[in-house]
């Protein structure tokens, strides 16, 4: 062992510990045993073991001192700490300016980083509530014909989910599940209209996790035409829940028998189900053979074994359509892979379409949380140059410390405690808020938040982020103020290096770096959101009323109830049509004789009744619509302006076409381009058929909006006295397929305004910092003749380079991670100068007026009372 490893010093953290717990006539012992036990340590174990055993022993003597002690040394102690806490208290109230600011800085981003994270942390514990949460999977599959080599679809063939269990022993159970939504449910003569039912496999209780409340789980849908219930659906039919052997109907021919209720799943599920029914009760339903793996509306679930390696698994999956199916090819020609999806992933993979719940944009989540600890840090960085400043006025009180015998130690405790205190008060009063806004907030979000005080992961929380904040934002201060000379802190000429001022203006240009790049980026998602609200579509939203009809009783009569539709006055146009222009999902191949593989051109389909173009405005640019005079149009087809340019045909009226049922069928039109799904992605290839059954209604209405819907309605319960009339406006529809970018724009917007707002609190600091520094020069200047312009010039230049600074750091930055972001959107504004002009006057304008005030106190102050002490 060598000398300077015998003699090394022990970890400062520590020492600093026990000097700023143990009071001075037992400081001296504590610290000998300590350093002699350390040493010994090195010896034994090592340095970096020792230094660990030096921070537990140092925390067991506080310990011991405190609770276990003598009680003399504990009582001084005590008094020693409360002395400290009295000191802080009033130096806060003496400087109520600093303290203020302080407090409302970092309690403002304390408020939107608890939003941020109770937010955050709900998204991401979604279905971590199963008990093998983490050997569950999604199957989803891709389709090797289609041109796009991201695609990704979670439906899946009837026979996929029997296969897997018998081929691959390392799983314990593959469940089908479907959403058969929207049924007529009746019960003892009452009637209910249930929104969402799953038919689905009896193995899905023991692939996911439901707590039974009446009856056995391993009963669960056990036999044909039987149900399982959550508790609010057995509460809604029975007000009871012990309801096993009760029996309802669905669409008056499905009698159901219930064999058990289970609890409630929790909100935080990628999927809710409160009605399960046996699978192949409802098969007849959908009329799809179980034995086709051409067909895919279902979605399978899977569970294997623990420890199983799903990669390896994932990879065998490629023998089973080849093994099981009679043709490895789907019926319609489509080759299939099929891959394994985390249930954790599930809720935030949007990538795949088609999903039983609603996605989220987990990276987006992700962002906020890293955007407010980041403005949390910004709110730090304003209380590290405040409390510089601070300790420059408090140079003479650390120095009459120092001179009655304080130690370093003593002076960062002091130091530290007051930081302490201020981080307290601002949780404190965080914490309020944020429980008063989170219902408002959890409302906007869409989310049952809520924030239980006495829980003791949320006291942990709290607790170690008062410590971490703390400890950030007050070491720094607090070290500044301990290197004090006591001589040079006596006559008021603190030392404040160089390179103090340099790490203080560097947190400024990060403050106002962050800044520039949030009004950037929130400047940009405005520009888009009103670039998407302006752009032609190529149809029309206004005055278009989306009906429902699910009752087999309009379903049937469709055609007598649209022609009753076309009379009433009001109604200008009535069509039907596979799906919405927004949202078109059916595809299949361009296909005709003699076509070669080089030609093969994946393409989007819809059917529709004559007046779909009249009724939604598209425009056809070439030959004709469908007539109704025209019975051979029943073999026809239109075509998008995308297709014809895909296909390379310069006249395609009159070319024949086969469909995906091998009708021949003729083009008789082409289309103006229209967005037929999101607008963040490019117009596909399409081509439309007459045919508009199976579909969705769209009423065209040219009087009083509301007037013309009460016709409406009364027609509708002419034709179904039982189901409940239910319409959409398409304007709304279309509005809810942006509503996340909206919201992003108003969170965005909000940040936006609490990083300005922190920032130029650090700007403010830093001037605070700046007068306190140079106030006898400014007191000189006056006396020299300067004016009131020229001080405020001297005290403004700085601030303007760092200004500088930080928008020669930002624009770059933004322009890179605001483009990346417009990449998503197919078509999209651009990022111009103009919004880089806009961020710069606007963040200009608002850190003039931050350092105008105190930069203006300092300019117009008297000379003499800054010259009177020296």
């Amino acid at each position: 062992m060598s000398y300077q490893e015998i003699n090394s010093k022990p970890p400062w953290f520590g020492e600093w510990l026990l000097r700023s717990f143990c009071s001075y006539d037992f400081l001296n012992t504590a610290l000998w045993d300590m350093e002699e036990i350390y040493i010994d340590n090195i010896k034994l174990k090592g340095k970096n073991k020792a230094k660990w055993l030096y921070l537990k022993e140092a925390c067991g003597v506080i310990y011991h001192l405190y609770f276990k002690g003598n009680s003399h040394y504990a009582t001084n102690n005590i008094a020693m700490v409360k002395n400290n806490i009295i000191v802080a208290l009033r130096s806060i109230k003496k400087n109520k300016g600093n303290g203020f600011v302080n407090i409302l800085g970092l309690s403002s981003a304390l408020i939107l980083f608890l939003l941020t994270t109770i937010y955050t942390s709900y998204e991401f514990s979604y279905d971590s509530y199963h008990e093998h949460s983490d050997n569950i999977y999604r199957v989803y599959k891709s389709i090797n014909v289609i041109d796009d080599p991201d695609y990704r679809d979670s439906g899946t063939p009837g026979p996929l989910a029997n296969a897997l269990t018998t081929e691959f022993p390392a799983i314990v159970g593959a469940a089908r599940i479907i959403n058969w939504g929207k049924l007529l449910v009746e019960m003892g003569g009452e009637k209910y209209i249930e929104p969402d039912i799953f038919p689905a496999d009896p193995s899905i209780f023991n692939i996911f996790s439901f707590e039974a409340v009446s009856g056995k789980i391993d009963d669960f849908i056990a036999d044909p035409f039987t149900m399982a219930i959550s508790e609010t659906i057995a509460m809604k039919y029975f007000n009871r829940t012990d309801v096993v052997g009760e029996s309802v109907t669905f669409n008056k021919k499905y009698p159901m028998k219930i064999t058990g209720v289970f609890k409630d799943m929790p909100e935080n599920s990628s999927f809710k189900m409160d009605i399960i029914v046996h699978f192949e009760s409802i098969v007849s339903e959908y009329e799809q053979s179980l034995a086709r793996w051409g067909n895919n509306p279902f979605y399978t679930y899977l569970r294997v074994e623990e420890n199983v390696d799903a990669k390896a698994l994932e990879a065998q999956l490629t023998s089973i359509r080849a093994k099981y199916a009679n043709d490895p090819m789907d019926e319609d020609g489509q080759d299939v892979t099929y891959f394994l999806q985390p249930l954790k992933d599930v809720h935030f993979e949007r990538n795949i379409q088609g999903s039983l719940g609603t996605p989220v944009n987990g990276q987006r989540l992700q962002n906020y949380f890293i955007i407010s600890v980041i403005i949390l840090i910004m709110a730090c960085v304003n209380y590290v140059n405040l409390a510089t400043a601070e300790s420059i006025v408090r140079m003479k009180e650390v120095g009459i410390r120092k001179a009655i015998g304080a130690k370093r130690a003593n002076l960062i405790a002091q130091f530290m405690i007051s930081s302490g205190l201020v981080v307290f008060f601002a949780m404190a009063f965080s914490t309020l808020v944020t429980f008063l806004v989170l219902p408002a907030f959890a409302n906007f979000v869409e989310r049952p938040l809520k924030l239980e005080f006495f829980d003791p992961r949320l006291l942990s929380f709290l607790l170690a982020t008062w410590f971490g904040l703390t400890l950030i934002s007050g070491l720094y201060p607090a070290l500044m103020a301990s290197r004090f000379n006591p001589l040079q802190a006596l006559s008021g000429r603190g030392l404040v290096k160089a390179k103090g001022g340099i790490l203080r203006k560097g947190l400024v240009v990060f403050q106002f770096t962050v800044s520039i790049i949030l009004i950037l980026a929130a400047i940009v998602l405005v520009k888009q959101l009103r670039y998407i609200d302006n752009l032609d579509t190529g149809y029309s939203r206004d005055n278009i009323v989306i009906l429902s009809t699910r009752d087999d009783a309009v379903d049937d009569r469709l055609d007598n109830y649209m022609e009753e539709l076309r009379k009433i006055s009001g109604v200008s146009t009535v069509a039907t049509s596979w799906s919405l222009p927004t949202n078109v999902t059916s595809n299949t191949q361009a296909n005709w004789n003699g076509i070669t593989d080089a030609e093969r051109l994946p393409m989007y389909m819809v059917g529709v009744t004559h007046d779909f173009f009249d009724l939604y405005d598209i425009e056809v640019i070439e030959g004709r619509s469908f007539d109704k005079d025209i019975k051979t149009d029943r073999k026809s087809i239109l075509l998008n302006e995308t297709a014809v340019k895909e296909l390379g045909w310069e006249n395609p009226i009159g070319r024949e076409m086969i469909t995906q049922a091998g009708v021949k069928t003729q083009v008789i039109g082409v289309v103006k381009d229209f967005h037929i799904k999101s607008l963040r992605d490019k117009i596909e290839p399409l081509q439309i058929l007459l045919n508009g059954r199976y579909a969705i209604l769209a009423v065209k209405i040219n009087a009083d909006l509301y007037e013309t819907l009460v016709k409406i309605e009364e027609l509708y319960e002419s034709y179904s006295p039982i189901h409940p009339f239910e319409y959409r406006l398409f304007e709304d529809v279309y509005d809810k397929a942006y509503a996340e970018e909206s919201k992003m724009a108003k969170l965005a917007f909000w940040i936006t305004l609490l990083a300005i707002s922190i920032a130029c609190l650090g700007l403010y600091g830093l001037a605070s910092h700046r007068v306190e520094q140079m106030v006898k020069e400014l007191g000189v200047r006056k006396v020299m003749g300067a004016t009131t312009n020229n001080l405020l010039s001297l005290l403004s230049r700085d601030f303007l380079k760092l200004l500088g600074i930080s928008f020669l750091v930002a624009g770059p930055v933004a322009y890179y991670v605001m483009n990346l972001w417009l990449d998503g959107f197919a078509y999209h504004t651009q990022f111009g100068v103009t919004s880089f002009i806009l961020a710069l006057v606007l963040i200009g304008i608002v850190a003039i007026v931050a350092i105008g005030y105190r930069t203006y106190t300092a300019a117009v102050g008297n000379p003499v009372e800054a010259l009177r002490q020296e």
